[in-house]
């Protein structure tokens, strides 16, 4: 072996050295840069209208990440205010203070003995006095329960809050520089790859575009329907703030098939408590079906598979099987892995037809 191969050998042996110490130190960065990733596919629409104006790319990544904050923003305002409004309007009423609480008691006995038989009045009376101190100790129960539970959450946001800003600093130049600059990266990328092997990397990387493309935007437009959906229903239901809780809705959208129960069940809750029960049932139907089973089964799988022929089959898979392994994260890195591997099976059949 001569001087030259042995440099050689030990040049690349330093060189996949330091590759491996870079991914140990930037591994708690892998979620934010897959998450840059993401967002780049989702604003490319706004980029590329934002760029047919100006002509500048450094112009057109900043408005469209700017007007994401301003939405994400707005959302959280009307949130805050909504809220304020909602607890002033509580204290004022007194509707929670005791008496209240007692009259409506008093209202539902006297309800239960005008509507009731006299011997099932009575029978329902015994049980309900006979339980009355278990059933006031569940919410005692509970809170203890709970309590542990949240502060730990709490803690744990707290000491992570650091991270988690660092994270967001990150996501937000990652998502700048790569609209900018991502396409003469790719390109010089590549340039490396020996040329035998050139098209079949630039063919994999065509259908790569593609998928994700599709997996990423319809996700969040499948997401963002629901929010039109929620907003529409929310309006004829007579739901307050209809629209501020269909963007909401449309957030929460973006955790599969758990996000909408957290808007429609604290709404449905809502006009229990105050009540309205045919209202209550309307709504759990209306996020049952139109928040949660129709988007996910039926609007998003069929829009990937006109888009990018992408089978159901695998759309589903993508958004819902890694969340049972990995978390929530599983939304991001799902639907990358998958896609990848269905890039390269395509590229791969490409070639051999080819």
């Amino acid at each position: 072996m001569d001087l030259s191969r042995r440099f050689d050998m030990a040049a690349e042996s330093l060189i996949f050295l330091v590759f491996l110490a870079t991914i140990y130190l930037t591994k708690d960065f892998l979620y934010t840069i897959l998450l840059s990733i993401v967002m780049v596919f989702l604003l490319k629409p706004l980029f590329a209208a934002f760029f047919r104006v100006t002509g500048q790319r450094q112009i057109s990544s900043l408005f469209s990440i700017l007007i994401v904050f301003v939405f994400i923003l707005a959302i959280l305002l009307g949130i805050t205010t909504v809220l304020l409004v909602e607890i002033s309007n509580l204290e004022r009423s007194g509707v929670l203070s005791g008496i209240q609480i007692d009259a409506l008691v008093s209202e539902m006995d006297r309800w239960a003995m005008s509507a009731l038989p006299a011997w099932i009045y009575n029978y329902v009376n015994v049980i309900v006095l006979r339980n009355v101190q278990e059933i006031s100790d569940i919410p005692v129960t509970i809170a203890t329960w709970l309590f542990p539970i949240v502060q730990q959450q709490l803690t744990s946001f707290a000491s992570n809050l650091p991270v988690l800003f660092a994270q967001l600093i990150v996501v937000v130049f990652f998502t700048y520089y790569i609209l900018i600059d991502g396409k003469e990266f790719l390109a010089r990328a590549v340039d490396l790859v020996p040329r035998t092997k050139r098209a079949i990397v630039l063919d994999f990387l065509q259908e790569l575009s593609g998928i994700y493309n599709t997996l990423f935007s319809v996700y969040f437009t499948t997401s963002m329907l629901s929010g039109v959906l929620a907003a529409i229903g929310f309006s004829m239901l007579g739901v307050p703030y209809p629209y501020l809780m269909g963007a909401i809705v449309g957030i929460f959208t973006l955790v599969p098939m758990l996000g909408p129960p957290f808007v429609f069940v604290p709404l449905a809750l809502y006009s229990l408590f105050m009540g309205d029960a045919i209202r209550f049932l309307i709504i759990i139907i209306f996020g049952t079906v139109v928040l949660m089973v129709i988007p996910e089964n039926v609007i998003r799988p069929n829009l990937a598979m006109k888009s990018s022929r992408i089978h159901p089959i695998i759309t589903l898979l993508a958004y819902t099987a890694p969340i049972f392994v990995v978390g929530i994260i599983g939304v991001i890195i799902g639907p990358t892995l998958y896609g990848f591997l269905l890039a390269a099976y395509r590229a791969a059949i490409n070639n051999r037809e080819a």
